[in-house]
């Protein structure tokens, strides 16, 4: 019995406590969204603290997570809505219309991001995956907030290419969408990881690979394959595959050692261009490119391995 409780008190020294983090989505238009939220589940390095939503309906996209995270087992983890903004063609939102859960909150998702800065300083990372809306109220609601960020992983900006191989750098989605609000987040002083278009636009989810993941049939796996079906056949710029865009800033914070990273300074420009500016010192590390294959590989076998 001594050496039992030896062997797992030197075992359990070696294993590293899991990341706090936030994530703050907006999941409902593009499928990535979801993919990461299941992600996120699946990564035992990763502790989550709570999910907020931003842009479109913000209400209807937290409706979204809070029953994908039912269906996964973690209806204890809370759902603020965010931010709303413009009306955005959200038909995924429809899979969990009427759905209601004591996790879930029709508002207060800024409040809700401080408290939970300000409770572990220094510790948490937040996770953006859509428009900074959020992230730079977050910013803006309270002196000094962002020295108690661990760091913000984000998805966005093009650097040295576009969405097509081989294309120039051009806005990203995420960052034209709300360029002053990413001006305020690039500004900010606060460590950035950023996972974009120049390493994100080539993940893309093949056949054979969904196949593998749906195959798999936990209840988890069955709602991503029904909100895959949905987007499959109504996002509006007619895409067939999945590109897992918001899965790579995952990956920068659950297994940074699987991808390179790259010192920068980055500017968001008025029309939503990142721009590297040479002679400034660092505020972002970059990943630039990235292994396909072995990525969304890695990103499979998480989500059909068993729980540990």
């Amino acid at each position: 019995m001594k050496l039992l409780l030896l062997e797992c008190l030197l075992f359990g020294s070696l294993v590293a406590a899991p990341i706090p983090v936030l994530l703050d989505t907006d999941i409902g238009t593009d499928i990535d969204d979801a993919y990461a939220l299941a992600q996120v589940l699946r990564s035992p390095e990763l502790e989550l603290l709570g999910v907020t939503t931003v842009s479109g309906d913000a209400v209807a996209r937290a409706r979204l997570a809070a029953k994908l995270l039912t269906v996964a087992g973690r209806s204890d983890v809370p759902v603020y809505a965010g931010l709303s903004t413009a009306t955005q063609y959200m038909k995924q939102v429809e899979w969990a219309a009427g759905f209601t859960s004591p996790a879930l909150h029709s508002s207060g998702g800024i409040e809700f991001l401080r408290q939970q800065i300000n409770a572990r300083p220094g510790e948490i990372v937040l996770i953006a995956v859509g428009e900074l809306t959020n992230v730079a109220a977050l910013l803006e609601s309270e002196p000094g907030i962002g020295k108690k960020l661990k760091a913000i992983a984000l998805m966005g900006g093009s650097i040295r290419r576009g969405y097509a191989p081989g294309s120039k750098p051009e806005p990203e989605w995420n960052i034209k969408s709300a360029a002053k609000a990413a001006q305020v987040v690039f500004s900010s002083g606060v460590p950035l990881l950023i996972a974009p278009l120049d390493s994100t636009s080539d993940l893309k989810l093949t056949t054979e690979r969904k196949t593998r993941l749906f195959a798999h049939g936990t209840p988890l796996t069955d709602a991503l394959a029904a909100l895959d079906f949905v987007w499959t056949h109504t996002n509006t710029w007619s895409a067939k595959l999945p590109t897992l865009f918001d899965n790579l800033a995952v990956t920068l914070v659950a297994t940074p050692d699987h991808v390179l990273l790259t010192a920068l300074h980055l500017v968001v420009e008025a029309d939503g261009t990142t721009r590297e500016v040479a002679d400034r010192p660092p505020n972002a590390r970059v990943a630039l490119t990235s292994d396909p294959a072995a990525f969304l590989d890695h990103f499979v076998a998480r989500l059909v391995s068993p729980v540990r």
